[in-house]
């Protein structure tokens, strides 16, 4: 006998299951906790985006806090070792004193020079060195600076030959 159309289509459909409701949910579930994820990291980044743009504004208005004197070249005492000595030093100070201090500039510079030449090896042995060469500096620097207020000296480099 021959089948009738609507039993061999019936024969070609799967038989149905009774877990199609299950799978329906569970597609609907993995689909909403992706949807929310994917806002979450997008609020995420937009908060990045905003701390990154806050810690530019902050540097930015914090480079303006510093006056950079040219690296300095000196000869050490002649009875040192250690012959020259190069050094790059940074000055800190209030964002709206800045230019008075870069004005200063060729006197903080030649007093610099002045003490380097005094000093030898020696001196400038350990953290305990660098930390009095940083003190010194900074007391020759506010002394020249007079009311322009001066909050610390940074070395950049520091080399000895």
């Amino acid at each position: 006998m021959t089948d009738s159309t609507f039993d061999r289509l019936e024969k070609r459909l799967p038989p149905p299951g009774p877990n199609t409701r299950k799978h329906l949910y569970i597609i609907a579930g993995v689909f909403i906790i992706g949807l929310g994820a994917g806002l979450i990291a997008g609020r995420m980044q937009t908060q990045d985006a905003v701390d990154e743009v806050a810690a530019a504004a902050a540097a930015a208005a914090s480079a303006d806090r510093f006056v950079v004197l040219p690296e300095l070249t000196v000869n050490l005492r002649s009875t040192a070792t250690v012959k020259l000595m190069k050094i790059g030093v940074t000055l800190r100070t209030v964002p709206d004193q800045r230019q008075k201090l870069a004005e200063l500039e060729p006197l903080l510079v030649d007093e610099m020079q002045q003490y380097l030449r005094a000093l030898d090896e020696n001196d400038l042995e350990g953290r305990l060195g660098v930390e009095t060469l940083r003190a010194e500096l900074l007391r020759r620097v506010r002394t020249i600076a007079g009311p322009v207020p001066v909050d610390a000296v940074l070395l950049r480099t520091l080399i000895l030959q």
